[in-house]
């Protein structure tokens, strides 16, 4: 559960307040290597899918339309709220602002049933909040030309579009180091 920092009281995943919603929203579309960054205009993404604000997909996602800041908002704003709400049936606990933000970040990045299945959201749901933190760092990976790459090595940092970063921000964050 997080803290609603305007009233002290605590919810979960699935309930979290308006408040944390818009700052996860506002994380996300900083443009900055840690953040997804908005895009008005659709492009598609490094595996050829549509994608347009923040990283949005799916059938909101019309090709040749420009977006405006509003309906980027809106459009994220929605999939957040049905994401923390999948995020919630996977794991249970109380949690404060920044941990549900942590984590929430990482979601949207990796997707909520990779989320949910991860060892991440196992150790959460067994109290292991530290080590769930570090669990973070093992989604540093991606696929370039068929072949998995640690994109903490320096010859691959150019070409994991801020992957590290990421992971680097997400941590702080759950850690509550960084808010």
């Amino acid at each position: 559960m997080a803290e609603d920092t305007s009233k002290g009281k605590k919810v979960g995943f699935a309930a979290a307040p308006i408040a944390l919603v818009l700052a996860l929203v506002a994380a996300l579309g900083q443009n900055d290597s840690a953040h997804e960054g908005r895009k008005f205009v659709p492009y598609r993404d490094s595996a050829g899918i549509w994608t347009v604000c923040a990283g949005i997909t799916g059938p909101a996602v019309v090709p040749g339309r420009t977006y405006s800041p509003a309906q980027c908002e809106h459009l994220e704003t929605t999939y957040v709220r049905t994401m923390l709400g999948h995020m919630g049936r996977c794991v249970r606990g109380e949690y404060q602002f920044h941990e549900i933000k942590a984590w929430g970040h990482f979601a949207y990045n990796v997707g909520n049933n990779a989320f949910c299945g991860s060892t991440a959201a196992r150790r959460l749901n067994a109290g292991e909040r530290v080590t769930a933190c570090d669990e973070m760092w093992k989604w540093r990976f991606v696929t370039i030309d068929g072949v998995k790459r640690d994109c903490a090595l320096p010859q691959w940092r150019s070409k994991c579009g801020g992957i590290i970063a990421r992971r680097q921000w997400e941590m702080a964050t759950c850690r509550g180091t960084l808010q």
